[in-house]
Protein backbone atom coordinates (compact mmCIF):
# COMPACT_ATOMS: atom_id res chain seq x y z
CA UNK A 1 0.00 0.00 0.00
CA UNK A 2 1.64 3.42 -0.71
CA UNK A 3 0.67 5.93 1.39
CA UNK A 4 0.71 9.95 0.83
CA UNK A 5 0.90 11.59 4.59
CA UNK A 6 0.19 15.84 4.40
CA UNK A 7 0.85 17.37 7.49
CA UNK A 8 2.74 20.76 8.00
CA UNK A 9 4.03 20.23 11.47
CA UNK A 10 7.45 18.25 11.11
CA UNK A 11 7.01 16.28 14.73
CA UNK A 12 3.70 14.96 13.79
CA UNK A 13 4.71 14.31 10.23
CA UNK A 14 7.82 12.09 11.46
CA UNK A 15 5.95 10.47 14.28
CA UNK A 16 3.41 8.95 11.55
CA UNK A 17 6.24 7.99 9.18
CA UNK A 18 7.64 5.94 12.65
CA UNK A 19 4.45 4.16 13.19
CA UNK A 20 3.29 3.29 9.80
CA UNK A 21 7.52 1.80 10.12
CA UNK A 22 6.30 -0.53 12.46
CA UNK A 23 3.30 -1.12 11.02
CA UNK A 24 4.75 -2.27 8.11
CA UNK A 25 6.96 -4.72 9.41
CA UNK A 26 3.89 -6.40 11.42
CA UNK A 27 1.78 -6.69 7.69
CA UNK A 28 4.50 -7.69 5.78
CA UNK A 29 3.61 -11.41 5.58
CA UNK A 30 0.14 -10.33 5.56
CA UNK A 31 -1.47 -7.38 3.85
CA UNK A 32 1.85 -6.57 2.74
CA UNK A 33 4.30 -3.59 3.49
CA UNK A 34 3.51 -0.06 3.86
CA UNK A 35 5.27 2.86 1.58
CA UNK A 36 4.75 6.45 2.95
CA UNK A 37 5.69 9.60 1.26
CA UNK A 38 5.29 12.39 3.21
CA UNK A 39 4.85 16.32 2.45
CA UNK A 40 5.06 19.51 4.13
CA UNK A 41 2.70 21.39 2.07
CA UNK A 42 -0.26 19.95 -0.38
CA UNK A 43 1.26 21.83 -3.59
CA UNK A 44 3.57 19.06 -4.53
CA UNK A 45 0.66 16.27 -3.79
CA UNK A 46 -1.59 17.85 -5.44
CA UNK A 47 0.35 17.49 -8.56
CA UNK A 48 0.69 13.88 -8.30
CA UNK A 49 -1.50 12.10 -6.17
CA UNK A 50 -3.42 9.22 -8.21
CA UNK A 51 -0.33 6.94 -7.27
CA UNK A 52 -1.67 6.32 -3.68
CA UNK A 53 -3.76 4.28 -1.80
CA UNK A 54 -4.39 5.94 1.40
CA UNK A 55 -3.84 9.47 2.83
CA UNK A 56 -3.28 11.13 6.11
CA UNK A 57 -3.87 14.81 5.94
CA UNK A 58 -3.38 17.54 9.00
CA UNK A 59 -3.14 21.09 7.70
CA UNK A 60 -3.76 23.52 9.95
CA UNK A 61 -1.33 26.80 9.02
CA UNK A 62 -2.09 27.73 5.61
CA UNK A 63 -4.42 27.17 2.85
CA UNK A 64 -6.10 25.29 2.14
CA UNK A 65 -6.43 23.31 5.19
CA UNK A 66 -6.77 19.70 5.68
CA UNK A 67 -10.61 19.39 5.06
CA UNK A 68 -10.20 21.70 1.73
CA UNK A 69 -7.48 19.94 0.47
CA UNK A 70 -9.06 16.19 1.06
CA UNK A 71 -12.65 18.23 -0.50
CA UNK A 72 -10.05 19.05 -3.77
CA UNK A 73 -8.58 15.65 -3.82
CA UNK A 74 -12.08 14.33 -4.13
CA UNK A 75 -12.88 16.32 -6.70
CA UNK A 76 -10.00 15.57 -8.92
CA UNK A 77 -10.52 12.04 -8.55
CA UNK A 78 -9.47 10.37 -5.45
CA UNK A 79 -11.71 7.45 -4.19
CA UNK A 80 -9.05 6.05 -1.80
CA UNK A 81 -9.55 6.56 1.79
CA UNK A 82 -8.34 10.05 3.12
CA UNK A 83 -7.90 10.01 6.55
CA UNK A 84 -8.19 13.88 8.46
CA UNK A 85 -6.67 13.52 11.69
CA UNK A 86 -7.59 16.54 14.19
CA UNK A 87 -5.20 18.43 16.14
CA UNK A 88 -6.00 22.60 16.18
CA UNK A 89 -8.56 21.70 13.21
CA UNK A 90 -11.60 19.86 14.94
CA UNK A 91 -12.03 17.97 11.15
CA UNK A 92 -14.78 15.26 12.78
CA UNK A 93 -17.12 18.12 13.11
CA UNK A 94 -16.63 19.91 10.24
CA UNK A 95 -17.28 16.82 8.60
CA UNK A 96 -20.63 17.06 10.40
CA UNK A 97 -21.57 19.80 8.88
CA UNK A 98 -20.92 18.91 5.22
CA UNK A 99 -24.22 18.65 3.27
CA UNK A 100 -22.62 15.30 1.77
CA UNK A 101 -19.59 13.91 3.13
CA UNK A 102 -17.44 11.92 0.78
CA UNK A 103 -17.75 8.13 1.56
CA UNK A 104 -14.08 7.91 1.80
CA UNK A 105 -13.62 10.34 4.70
CA UNK A 106 -12.29 8.88 7.97
CA UNK A 107 -10.77 10.35 10.82
CA UNK A 108 -8.27 10.03 13.94
CA UNK A 109 -7.50 12.21 16.34
CA UNK A 110 -3.65 13.46 17.59
CA UNK A 111 -1.52 12.05 18.92
CA UNK A 112 -1.97 8.79 16.69
CA UNK A 113 -2.33 5.61 18.84
CA UNK A 114 -0.89 2.56 18.01
CA UNK A 115 -4.54 0.92 18.19
CA UNK A 116 -6.41 3.30 16.60
CA UNK A 117 -4.05 3.34 13.70
CA UNK A 118 -3.89 -0.28 13.16
CA UNK A 119 -7.91 -0.45 12.92
CA UNK A 120 -7.58 2.66 10.29
CA UNK A 121 -5.53 0.73 8.11
CA UNK A 122 -7.27 -2.76 8.44
CA UNK A 123 -10.40 -0.88 6.77
CA UNK A 124 -8.32 1.21 4.41
CA UNK A 125 -6.90 -2.16 3.45
CA UNK A 126 -10.28 -3.75 2.65
CA UNK A 127 -11.31 -0.40 1.21
CA UNK A 128 -8.29 -0.49 -1.45
CA UNK A 129 -9.31 -3.49 -2.18
CA UNK A 130 -12.81 -2.69 -3.65
CA UNK A 131 -11.68 0.36 -5.24
CA UNK A 132 -12.28 0.89 -8.92
CA UNK A 133 -9.99 1.13 -11.63
CA UNK A 134 -9.74 4.75 -12.97
CA UNK A 135 -8.88 5.97 -16.30
CA UNK A 136 -7.09 9.34 -16.92
CA UNK A 137 -8.03 11.48 -19.67
CA UNK A 138 -5.55 13.82 -20.21
CA UNK A 139 -6.57 17.36 -22.33
CA UNK A 140 -4.59 19.89 -22.80
CA UNK A 141 -5.05 22.04 -19.96
CA UNK A 142 -6.85 19.46 -17.66
CA UNK A 143 -6.73 15.88 -16.44
CA UNK A 144 -9.67 13.80 -15.23
CA UNK A 145 -10.03 11.02 -13.47
CA UNK A 146 -13.12 8.83 -14.62
CA UNK A 147 -14.46 4.89 -14.46
CA UNK A 148 -15.16 3.10 -17.30
CA UNK A 149 -19.36 3.85 -16.96
CA UNK A 150 -18.18 7.55 -16.38
CA UNK A 151 -17.94 7.16 -20.30
CA UNK A 152 -20.61 7.57 -22.45
CA UNK A 153 -19.43 7.58 -26.04
CA UNK A 154 -16.01 9.13 -27.63
CA UNK A 155 -16.17 10.21 -31.47
CA UNK A 156 -12.71 11.54 -33.26
CA UNK A 157 -13.08 14.93 -34.97
CA UNK A 158 -9.85 16.39 -36.61
CA UNK A 159 -6.98 15.45 -34.93
CA UNK A 160 -9.00 14.66 -31.58
CA UNK A 161 -11.05 12.71 -29.75
CA UNK A 162 -13.85 13.81 -27.88
CA UNK A 163 -15.17 12.27 -25.03
CA UNK A 164 -18.46 12.26 -23.52
CA UNK A 165 -19.11 11.20 -19.93
CA UNK A 166 -22.34 10.81 -18.19
CA UNK A 167 -22.70 13.64 -16.28
CA UNK A 168 -22.39 15.85 -19.60
CA UNK A 169 -18.99 16.76 -19.47
CA UNK A 170 -16.67 16.54 -22.52
CA UNK A 171 -12.84 16.08 -22.78
CA UNK A 172 -11.15 16.84 -25.89
CA UNK A 173 -7.85 14.46 -26.47
CA UNK A 174 -5.14 15.06 -28.80
CA UNK A 175 -4.61 11.69 -30.15
CA UNK A 176 -6.59 9.03 -32.05
CA UNK A 177 -8.87 6.51 -31.89
CA UNK A 178 -6.92 3.76 -32.11
CA UNK A 179 -4.43 5.04 -29.61
CA UNK A 180 -7.05 6.05 -27.10
CA UNK A 181 -8.94 2.63 -27.37
CA UNK A 182 -5.28 1.13 -26.86
CA UNK A 183 -5.16 2.81 -23.37
CA UNK A 184 -9.04 1.19 -22.04
CA UNK A 185 -9.44 -2.09 -24.70
CA UNK A 186 -9.22 -4.10 -21.08
CA UNK A 187 -12.49 -2.72 -19.85
CA UNK A 188 -15.43 -4.96 -20.90
CA UNK A 189 -17.97 -2.56 -21.34
CA UNK A 190 -16.03 -0.42 -23.94
CA UNK A 191 -16.35 -1.16 -27.70
CA UNK A 192 -14.89 -0.26 -30.71
CA UNK A 193 -17.46 0.22 -33.43
CA UNK A 194 -14.98 1.86 -36.30
CA UNK A 195 -11.92 3.56 -36.89
CA UNK A 196 -13.61 6.73 -35.54
CA UNK A 197 -16.47 5.50 -32.46
CA UNK A 198 -16.31 3.61 -29.27
CA UNK A 199 -18.94 3.76 -27.25
CA UNK A 200 -19.82 1.97 -23.60
CA UNK A 201 -22.09 -0.87 -24.02
CA UNK A 202 -24.02 0.04 -21.02
CA UNK A 203 -25.98 2.75 -21.97
CA UNK A 204 -26.71 1.05 -25.79
CA UNK A 205 -30.69 1.44 -26.04
CA UNK A 206 -30.61 -0.93 -29.82
CA UNK A 207 -28.12 -1.45 -32.53
CA UNK A 208 -28.21 -2.40 -36.44
CA UNK A 209 -25.80 -3.77 -38.46
CA UNK A 210 -25.18 0.10 -39.58
CA UNK A 211 -25.90 2.03 -36.67
CA UNK A 212 -25.82 2.21 -32.44
CA UNK A 213 -28.59 3.92 -30.94
CA UNK A 214 -27.18 5.42 -27.14
CA UNK A 215 -30.13 5.74 -24.25
CA UNK A 216 -29.70 9.43 -24.53
CA UNK A 217 -31.11 9.60 -28.41
CA UNK A 218 -27.39 9.31 -29.69
CA UNK A 219 -26.51 7.79 -32.76
CA UNK A 220 -23.49 6.18 -33.88
CA UNK A 221 -22.52 5.15 -37.16
CA UNK A 222 -21.61 1.35 -36.71
CA UNK A 223 -20.17 -1.39 -39.42
CA UNK A 224 -21.63 -4.88 -39.76
CA UNK A 225 -18.03 -6.07 -38.77
CA UNK A 226 -18.56 -4.76 -35.67
CA UNK A 227 -22.22 -6.25 -34.77
CA UNK A 228 -20.13 -9.71 -33.28
CA UNK A 229 -18.17 -7.41 -30.64
CA UNK A 230 -21.68 -5.40 -29.50
CA UNK A 231 -22.86 -8.40 -29.22
CA UNK A 232 -20.24 -9.90 -26.99
CA UNK A 233 -19.99 -7.20 -24.76
CA UNK A 234 -24.01 -6.99 -24.53
CA UNK A 235 -23.80 -10.84 -23.20
CA UNK A 236 -20.99 -10.20 -20.76
CA UNK A 237 -22.59 -6.84 -19.43
CA UNK A 238 -26.31 -8.62 -19.35
CA UNK A 239 -24.82 -11.83 -17.55
CA UNK A 240 -23.10 -9.04 -14.91
CA UNK A 241 -26.53 -7.32 -14.55
CA UNK A 242 -28.83 -8.72 -11.54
Amino acid sequence: MHIAICDDNVADRKQLERLLKRESEKRKNTTGLLYADSFGNSTILAKNHMQYDLFFIDMTAEKPDGLTFALELVKSGVSVPIVLCSSEINYLEQMKELTSCPPNFMHLEKPIKTAELTDTLDKAHVLCAKKVPTIELRSETDTYYVTEDDIVYALTEGRYVHVYLKDGRKVVLLTNMFNFYDEIYMFSHIVLINDHALFNIAYMQSYTPFKVTLKNGTKIKSTPFASKYIKSALQMFQAETP
